[in-house]
């Protein structure tokens, strides 16, 4: 093996070299300096317009109005009051046999239904006030019924299966009955009370406190 020797530092061919090495390296450090200077002001001016941009949007403030609420009202009917109610009538006749000889019959037409108020969501109307308030106009509460079973009871089926073929008069009487039992002043306040606070729930979730304008009895519809 040939023993590796170093240059001597005094050799002119060595103090050239690294003269060279060392006018390369300080190119290459300018270079390198304008290079970074050249990315950090990019850099500065990119964050600068960025700030100006958002500075910008901060100017422009979204008022809250009408058509946010309008975009998100919800659709069809609300329920605000139900009750399930069963009632009955009697049905009285008297056959006589032979023309001469009576015979008493009876019958009875049950209902249960289901009665309810209904307001239309597509009927309510929103109207700006003052900053975060909006005024409520709530239209008439609705009266529905549903039957859920209309049982029939007699003492002669063949009867008053000939006597009485349809019983729809009887069922007739007999929702008016519930009716008049479910359909008063009271419940009708009631559930116009709970569609306010239905709303209002609604309104407030929104950022919207509501007010709710006078509204006239409602019309039993």
């Amino acid at each position: 093996m040939i023993p590796f020797k170093l240059p001597e530092i005094n050799n002119p061919t060595w103090r050239e070299a690294m003269v060279w090495v060392a006018r390369v390296n300080k190119v290459v450090l300018t270079v390198t300096l304008v290079v970074l200077t050249l990315v950090l002001g990019f850099a500065v001016y990119g964050v600068r317009k960025l700030s100006m941009a958002n500075a910008g949007r901060q100017d422009v403030v979204l008022q809250q109005s009408p058509i946010d609420i309008e975009s998100v009202r919800p659709r069809g009917e609300l329920y605000v009051g139900t009750a399930i109610i069963e009632d009955y009538v009697n049905q009285y006749q008297t056959e006589f046999h032979l023309g001469i000889v009576p015979e008493p019959h009876n019958c009875i037409q049950m209902l249960r239904q289901k009665c309810s108020y209904v307001i239309d969501l597509e009927q309510v109307r929103y109207i700006t006030d003052t900053p975060g308030t909006v005024i409520v106009e709530l239209p008439p509460l609705r009266y529905v019924a549903t039957t859920q079973d209309s049982p029939f009871m007699s003492d002669d089926e063949d009867y008053w299966a000939e006597a009485m073929p349809s019983t729809n008069d009887m069922k007739r009487k007999v929702e008016d009955k519930i009716r008049q039992r479910f359909d008063t002043a009271e419940n009708r306040e009631k559930a116009q009370r709970n569609a306010e606070a239905s709303i209002s729930l609604l309104l407030r979730k929104l950022g919207y406190e509501a007010r709710f304008a006078p509204h006239l009895d409602s019309e039993k519809l």
